[in-house]
């Protein structure tokens, strides 16, 4: 398939603006975003971490999953047919998810060992890994704790001031978070 001579310049047009754009970002603009970006990647993990590592905790359940079937009323409409995966192949993909999903909860577990003695963990702790339990018209279901709620709890207890404030156990929260985010995503997170 031959590519038309307005083609090529549109592209070339296309592929020169982008590299303005890209060059009128500062370094230090890009080093920010990508600092952000790793803060907020670390809190996601941190809130489904108990889940994820319960979900790898039974690696015969986790490649189990490639075997349920479909409904048979779904209809797919598909403008390109493409060849249905062997039996084999799916094996192997679930394999290769649940390999990356171990291997990540062993990396949060490690950054977790690596804060645990610092002030402010238990905030982590409440935060990202425990969730009160509530129930309402019957039904319980779980919460993450507030910050006010963290610093009543804490407050008095263990080398935690009586007046612990909301401020001050977000500030915590923060620099772990940090810390945490160093040891996951490296200097992208500095």
């Amino acid at each position: 398939m031959a590519v038309s001579k307005e083609v090529k310049e549109t592209i070339a047009i296309t592929i020169d603006e982008v590299f303005k754009k890209m060059n009128s970002i500062s370094w230090l603009e890009r080093q920010k975003a990508m600092k952000d970006e790793a803060f907020k990647n670390t809190e996601k993990i941190l809130y489904c971490f108990s889940i994820l590592k319960e979900h790898v905790a039974d690696e015969e359940a986790y490649l189990g999953m490639i075997g349920k079937k479909k409904s048979g009323s779904v209809v797919r409409y598909s403008k390109n047919r493409v060849e249905k995966p062997d039996e084999d192949q799916l094996l192997e993909d679930r394999l290769a998810s649940y390999r990356r999903s171990k291997n990540d909860v062993e990396r949060i577990e490690k950054a977790l060992k690596k804060i645990e003695g610092k002030k402010g963990y238990e905030v982590i702790q409440m935060r990202y890994l425990q969730r009160k339990k509530i129930t309402e018209n019957g039904k319980q279901t779980e919460e993450v704790y507030t910050f006010e709620e963290i610093a009543d709890i804490l407050s008095g207890q263990q080398g935690y001031n009586d007046n612990l404030n909301e401020k001050t156990v977000r500030n915590y929260k923060n620099a772990l978070v940090r810390d945490m985010a160093i040891f996951l995503f490296g200097s992208d997170a500095v």
